[in-house]
């Protein structure tokens, strides 16, 4: 049976990522606060989440053929940017925060890459949830600068992890009434395709 590993996808609109995992015989793994009932849960709170623990949390002793990483944190808006606003232990939590979601949406999926190297074979597809926020030039993306920075963060790690594996990344829209249908649409194919550095977009089905 083929083996997958998704982070963060047990609730939400990631959930329809190990749906369509199950459906195409996977047995999946996830990491995350939220439990799917298909999958092999690892409970975690984000916020404690460590170097330490996580080494400790993940031993395969089978290849992963698939893994997704739909993590992502912010701690930062605009409004940070305020002097005005911002008294000095105001400005310290901001960093002690700025500094813990940058962990989890770029540095832990490093790590756990590679912690998980003995596991990875070429043919492995490892994949990120996007976002139209790491755009530059697109309206308000400044308004949580973090989160935007950090998925350009992803979509470079998915461009310099394609020299080993097979990376993709999926660049959602959850704003249209059929959003996991779409995401359903992108990852049942995926699995039975190679890809190659790909980034998917969601295309809402015609009435």
């Amino acid at each position: 049976m083929k083996q997958a590993l998704t982070i963060g996808c047990g609730g939400g609109n990631a959930s329809v990522v190990i749906d369509a995992l199950l459906e195409k015989g996977y047995n999946v793994t996830n990491l995350g606060n939220n439990q799917h009932p298909g999958a092999t849960n690892v409970q975690i709170a984000w916020t404690e989440l460590q170097i330490a623990n996580l080494h400790k949390l993940l031993k395969f002793e089978v290849p992963l053929d698939f893994i997704f990483f739909n993590q992502n944190a912010s701690s930062l808006d605009s409004a940070a940017f305020d002097f005005s606003n911002t008294d000095t232990l105001t400005v310290w939590k901001l960093i002690k925060n700025w500094q813990h979601s940058y962990w989890i949406s770029c540095q832990m999926p490093f790590l756990l890459l590679h912690n998980l190297k003995h596991n990875l074979t070429p043919q492995t597809k490892i994949g990120w949830m996007l976002s139209s926020n790491m755009i530059w030039n697109r309206p308000d993306v400044q308004k949580h600068p973090d989160y935007s920075s950090q998925k350009y963060f992803n979509y470079l790690a998915m461009n310099c992890f394609s020299k080993h594996y097979q990376t993709f990344g999926i660049m959602p829209d959850f704003s249209i009434p059929n959003a996991k249908n779409e995401m359903k649409k992108i990852i049942t194919p995926v699995c039975n395709q190679d890809v190659d550095n790909t980034i998917f977009k969601f295309i809402p089905d015609k009435d």
